[in-house]
């Protein structure tokens, strides 16, 4: 599943599903009822790499994004005006539509928290050292997260990397650099 609590509740999950085909299909229009999308991605286990990269890619987009908000903070910007940039430009992703409010505000009630979003992030840099390929932004998020985790925060959104961005937010995080 690629989906967040909200999805979940409204019904619009993504699922993507692997393992027995004959099976999939036959479980396939109940897991319609539930689902904005079902997607058959292939063998036992390909799913689980699917949603890896996903949580990956998801967790590069939302410390790009409280990066950019942090930015924009510092520089005195409007991040009200700032996010409807964002949203007409190739600034915009789905983190934008779900996070950015939140970033902006401090509303971190968790969702997806930064202790899963390090262990997602570490999942996918996993697959990548099997192959040989090495993933920078996958792993300066990640060491971000566990930055979070180690300064009291992983409990928090994954959105609540922002803490470690924005100017005059968590102070422990400035006594470090």
């Amino acid at each position: 599943m690629a989906s967040s609590i909200t999805q979940a509740r409204e019904g619009k999950l993504h699922l993507m599903c692997a393992g027995n085909e004959k099976a999939f299909r036959k479980a396939e229009p109940l897991l319609k009822e539930l689902a904005a999308t079902v997607r058959f991605i292939g063998k036992a286990g390909e799913a689980a790499k699917v949603k890896a990269l996903v949580n990956m890619v998801m967790n590069i987009n939302t410390a790009g994004l409280a990066e950019g908000l942090g930015l924009g903070a510092a520089l005195g910007l409007d991040l009200k005006m700032l996010r409807e940039v964002f949203a007409q430009t190739g600034a915009n992703s789905r983190v934008l539509e779900t996070d950015g409010e939140d970033i902006q505000n401090r509303e971190h009630s968790c969702f997806f928290s930064a202790a899963h979003a390090a262990k997602d992030s570490g999942i996918a840099l996993a697959l990548a050292r099997q192959l040989g390929l090495q993933l920078p932004l996958a792993g300066a998020t990640k060491n971000q997260y566990e930055r979070m985790i180690a300064e009291g925060l992983g409990e928090l959104d994954k959105s609540g990397i922002a803490e470690l961005t924005f100017k005059d937010r968590h102070q422990a995080s400035r006594a470090k650099r």
